[in-house]
């Protein structure tokens, strides 16, 4: 009773000194999201009303500089982290008032195939120069920063996925979740793990803030830990607000991934918001000093600031002691001590419960509520140690969705999850009691089987897999198709080793989906060498370019009428200096799976218009040029095209001199950005020519709708047409209907005289093929257009 009176005592004091509501600004980090939830919450609920305060919450960018704006004078209290000690040692007097995170959220994000901190030597980094506690930790694991390549930080997650840069600093509240939804793989360093625990999102002011406005600082601090403790307990309240009250930018789903993150990051349940841990703070202290980024004369006590509250309490307690007198006091001790009895009895079974929340959500994964990334990891290391010291067997399946990145541009992320959450209970419904199932990345699953399964249980299972996840889904109204690859590697068979055991799962995977997808596929060493291989390719590819090992050859392609050359079609050539000559259809799979299609697309683009544009001036002012691009580059044009509409225009080339050729499949499985980067080419005058057409399953309404000018017949219906009917129904077919949807036709592999002069009977547009030429140098084909005549 006695501290409920005084709570009330001083709340009416804070409230009649503050009658005339002071003005207060909290300089925030970030823009608005759930990382600043308590004070939200303290504004909306007039928490700060009722003490006299008038908060203003001002949001930061990423160019904000939370110390400058407090020492400025510009807000009087801000958010930081543990570096609030440098920014004292250097001068300006800031006071920590109170600790929100207990746990810092700085990590480092990496490429996925970055499995320890060895494979680091030489990559790029981006690291944020404030992040002592990052520097530290690489120093104290033995990372050399001069092996390092440093760039400077853009704070844009896209430069990991587009492969700008191979590991960044990072906010754990941010950029994991941004990855997740791209379902780009990644993997996560943490400073904790090795024991560098500092604290995160300290809320602080200046020495003349609480020397003028003491009762001020106690009311901002009382009533933004009191919004904190509502924030906790009413996340779904306070995303509510910030998304109708505070114009946050993040949709609701991120904001609850926030609040799950901060729950774990806070442990309210453990420790109380804002308290302020000194000898955690000392120990801060010491790493700083031990960084050089403090001298060892700091004073850490004059940083932080200590609620005068307890002491005030103790000294009326020793007064009510001394008032009451001996005789009370002994029953007061008794009382005492079985209240604490009880009070630790609730706390430690509270703090249990705390506990198994904390591992519950630490280990899930939010979406699905399978097993999540960490948890799997550490229990493929315990399987794998068991396989090596008492050689019990185990079983790691890899999962992968065939496509789902379609679906998910296709009818969006909101739809993408559930279609993820409804794979999740299907995989569940398929495996054994025993199997341990998890959700490792965006479209990514694992499965544990932790005993000796033999090969044909396996199999069995896996194409129970297959059978259940390719059964239709409804999503919004659309019955939608997917189906799964899933690589099969065995321990100890293959590995004891749970990195190799992880990649030789995905190898096996890989292979899956390169053999048709839907399909199983164990691990083999032979595969293994057929990985390295494609690796070792991979690596030769990135070094093509740089070493100008690219060159093209140009087809003739003629006007079956005239006989003339009136256009080429540009075709790319690796002259490698040890393998040879490499084939395209060799080289431009891997080069569309490692993200290198788009520097080898734009210098296919760029140098055959350099050559078109040459030849009209020389040759013929008629002449076209025809350009083959990947699915990859036109389903993500801003990634893989980009400049190239202004290139085009600064050849000073006309409206249908250029052509690009698409695959028929494209059309079957095109999306909104596909459809919308059709139509940019045509409004820039570039034509569309659909390759290998009959060879697909094409719906022909598609044609006059994503604005096809030409088709072109596959060779392998030219192949026979001498000699069989029905070939030559089918292509005079084709012919006929392409011209009532007036297209142009294109003809390859045209061989010999005779099929030449069937399609020209049948009105066929264009021939291409070795009865005209094979693909030419440069030399040649100027030759040939000098010439201008073409022998059948």
């Amino acid at each position: 009773m006695l501290k409920t009176g005084l709570a009330l005592l001083l709340l009416c004091m804070f409230s009649a000194v503050f009658a005339a509501e002071d003005k207060v600004r909290l300089q925030l980090a970030r823009p608005h999201s759930f990382e600043f939830a308590g004070y939200y919450a303290a504004q909306q609920l007039g928490y700060y009303k009722d003490l006299g305060l008038e908060v203003e919450l001002l949001p930061g960018t990423a160019s904000t500089n939370v110390y400058s704006e407090v020492a400025t004078g510009k807000a009087d209290y801000g958010v930081g982290d543990s570096s609030v000690l440098i920014e004292r040692s250097r001068g300006r007097p800031f006071k920590i008032i109170a600790v929100i995170l207990q746990h810092s959220p700085v990590l480092f994000l990496a490429q996925d195939p970055i499995f320890t901190l060895q494979d680091w030597l030489g990559k790029r980094v981006m690291l944020d120069g404030s992040s002592d506690e990052l520097i530290l930790y690489l120093q104290q694991e033995g990372v050399d920063l001069l092996d390092l390549t440093f760039k400077r930080h853009s704070y844009d997650p896209m430069d990991l996925v587009n492969d700008t840069v191979d590991i960044m600093s990072a906010n754990s509240l941010v950029e994991p979740y941004i990855l997740s939804r791209l379902n780009f793989p990644y993997r996560v360093f943490r400073p904790r793990t090795v024991g560098i625990d500092f604290s995160g999102d300290n809320l602080f002011t200046t020495e003349n803030e609480i020397n003028s406005n003491n009762d001020r600082v106690q009311a901002f601090r009382e009533a933004s830990l009191k919004g904190w403790d509502y924030a906790m307990k009413h996340p779904n309240i306070v995303i509510q607000w910030l998304i109708s009250n505070y114009d946050s930018d993040h949709d609701r789903e991120y904001l609850a991934y926030q609040a799950q993150e901060m729950f774990v990051l806070m442990q309210p349940l453990l420790i109380e918001i804002g308290y302020i841990n000194v000898s955690r703070w000392q120990k801060m202290k010491q790493t700083y000093q031990k960084l050089g980024k403090l001298d060892q004369s700091f004073d850490l006590d004059a940083a932080l600031f200590l609620s005068n509250k307890s002491r005030n309490w103790r000294n009326i307690m020793i007064f009510g002691g001394l008032a009451l007198g001996i005789i009370l006091f002994l029953g007061g001790v008794v009382w005492y001590i079985t209240r604490m009895n009880k009070r630790l009895d609730r706390a430690l079974k509270e703090s249990q419960v705390a506990r198994n929340q904390v591992t519950v959500q630490a280990n899930q994964d939010p979406l699905t509520e399978l097993r999540n990334r960490r948890f799997f990891q550490d229990r493929l290391e315990t399987l794998a140690k068991s396989a090596e010291t008492k050689r019990q067997p185990f079983a790691l399946l890899y999962l992968d969705l065939d496509r789902f990145k379609s679906v998910n541009d296709l009818y969006g992320h909101h739809w993408g999850d559930h279609l993820i959450k409804e794979v999740s209970k299907r995989l569940l419904s398929c495996l054994p009691s025993d199997a341990e199932l998890a959700r490792i990345g965006g479209d990514e699953f694992t499965v544990l089987i932790s005993n000796n399964i033999s090969r044909s249980k396996l199999q069995e299972i896996a194409q129970t897999i297959l059978r259940e996840v390719e059964k239709a889904y409804l999503l919004n109204q659309n019955e939608v198709n997917i189906s799964v690859s899933i690589g099969i590697t065995l321990a100890p068979l293959d590995s004891i080793d749970p990195s190799a055991l992880m990649q030789y799962a995905d190898e096996a995977m890989y292979e899956a989906k390169s053999k048709g997808r839907n399909r199983w596929c164990f691990f083999s060493f032979d595969l293994h060498q057929k990985s390295v291989a494609r690796q070792n390719l991979t690596n030769d590819l990135r070094q093509a370019l740089l070493n100008k090992e690219f060159f093209l050859q140009y087809q003739p392609i003629v006007d079956l009428k005239t006989n003339r050359l009136v256009k080429f079609e540009a075709l790319i050539r690796w002259q490698h200096p040890t393998r040879g000559l490499v084939p395209p259809d060799a080289f431009i799979p891997v080069a569309e799976e490692s993200g290198l299609i788009s520097d080898i697309g734009d210098f296919v683009f760029k140098q055959s218009l350099l050559q078109l544009a040459k030849w009209r001036s020389q040759f013929s002012v008629d002449l076209m040029m025809s350009i083959n691009i990947s699915p990859y580059q036109l389903a993500a044009p801003d990634l893989h095209m980009v400049g190239w509409f202004d290139f085009l225009h600064k050849q000073d080339l006309p409206r249908g001199s250029v052509s690009l050729e698409i695959t028929e499949n494209i059309l079957m499985h095109h999306t909104e950005i596909v459809s919308e980067q059709l139509l940019a080419f045509r409004d820039h005058g570039i034509n569309v020519a659909l390759d290998d057409f009959g060879t697909g399953y094409s719906a022909l309404s598609y044609l006059n709708r994503l604005d096809i000018d030409y088709i072109k017949i596959d060779r392998s219906f030219v192949k026979d047409l001498a000699d069989g009917a029905m070939e030559k129904d089918l292509c005079e077919a084709i012919i006929s209907m392409a011209h009532k949807l007036n297209l142009k036709v294109i003809a390859e592999g045209i061989e010999t005289t005779e099929q030449a002069n069937i399609l020209q009977s049948f009105g066929c547009d264009l021939g291409q093929g070795y009865l005209f030429a094979k693909p030419l140098s440069v030399e040649d084909a100027e030759a040939l257009l000098a010439s201008q005549s073409i022998n059948q």
